[in-house]
């Protein structure tokens, strides 16, 4: 279990280091590895910053509707691990997708 978290965080820091396609990929490898891992508030934190950064990398890419899904799930996790970080990485990205939400 420890293993796929430590791959997990891996693909994400990565990520922010790829261009945007590039980074989709590992957003998106990250997630697959943390579905496998028994919830916990480790892994619903890594959660959150994968779906959180992915919603990102997806208004990159031009794709609202896919970040705003991403956005939500994200946020979601957020909240439930209770991880102060990425609480605050989501609250700060909220305005982002409070449009995208109306429109």
């Amino acid at each position: 279990m420890q293993r796929l978290l430590d791959q997990a965080a891996l693909l994400i820091q990565q990520a922010g280091e790829r261009p945007p396609q590039q980074a989709l990929v590992s957003l998106q490898d990250s997630l697959g590895l943390l579905e496998a891992v028994r919830p916990s508030k480790e892994r619903d934190g890594m959660m959150a910053l994968a779906y959180l950064r992915l919603a990102q990398v997806q208004l990159e890419l031009g794709r609202p509707q896919e970040a705003e899904r991403a956005f939500m799930l994200g946020y979601s996790y957020a909240r439930t691990s209770r991880e102060a970080r990425v609480r605050r990485l989501a609250e700060r990205l909220s305005p982002m997708f409070a449009g995208e939400a109306q429109g």
